[in-house]
């Protein structure tokens, strides 16, 4: 079995673009999505990356479904726009294949050649080890996404593509909004061993944000996963975002 991820845009001057990739590779490293025609359905430019098929065009909305063949099972993990730099631009919100919703995104996003559209997903399932991920948006505009496959019963830290924790990665900064993923069909903690949520702390132990993961789609097959807001804390290097799940 396949599984697609399609990302939907809307521009700012009313148009769309339809991005698709019909078989991507379960994990945190997540892959591009490229323009789609969906089989010549659709007018518009096949197998581009976003910055080239729609340059200069201001992406207003946008929402990540993600779809395996025979199956229920396919949640989201993260989407992103991908600067020319390397950096995330901005979080794309999404959810599972029958998800309704088309979020605007916490600021628009200019493409120019050689910006792209990158997204990951997972299954769900009954189990302490799978991949933990939050999204995180900085009041300052900058974005990150941090994971790691959790361990059962053990404090397990999340760090980004670059493998930097979120203390070192983002020290300085104001999360001002963000939102943790954890497909377990029963719950992260269903044993009541571990934390049921993912969580931020200090050097010294201080909870410094409680974040409830979402399934990414699972049972919330309607919506796109949405951002914790109104709850900001400043970051210091060598906080750290943990998860420890039992179930």
């Amino acid at each position: 079995m396949t599984t697609a991820i399609t990302v939907i845009l809307k521009f700012s001057d009313g148009t769309y673009g339809y991005m698709q990739n019909s078989d991507v590779t379960a994990g945190f490293s997540g892959e591009e999505i490229l323009s789609s025609n969906a089989g010549g359905n659709l007018n518009q430019v096949n197998g581009i990356s976003a910055g080239v098929a729609f340059t200069d065009k201001v992406v207003t909305h946008a929402a990540s479904k993600v779809c395996t063949q025979n199956a229920d099972s396919a949640t989201y993990m993260w989407a992103y726009f991908l600067g020319t730099d390397g950096a995330i631009i901005c979080p794309i919100q999404g959810g599972g294949g029958t998800m309704q919703q088309l979020p605007a995104l916490k600021k628009p996003v200019t493409l120019k050649t050689g910006m792209q559209v990158q997204a990951a997903w997972q299954s769900a399932g009954d189990s302490a080890t799978l991949v933990a991920s939050v999204t995180v948006y900085c009041a300052d505009g900058t974005s990150d996404v941090f994971g790691v496959t959790a361990v059962d019963g053990t404090n397990t830290e999340l760090k980004n593509k670059s493998g930097i924790g979120i203390g070192d990665a983002l020290a300085g900064k104001t999360a001002s909004c963000y939102f943790g993923v954890y497909p377990s069909t029963i719950g992260i903690n269903e044993n009541g061993g571990g934390v049921s949520t993912l969580w931020v702390e200090a050097t010294d132990g201080t909870i410094k944000a409680l974040i409830p993961p979402g399934d990414g789609g699972y049972r919330q097959q309607d919506h796109a996963v949405m951002y914790i807001e109104g709850a900001p804390f400043m970051l210091k290097t060598n906080d750290r975002l943990l998860v420890n799940s039992d179930t």
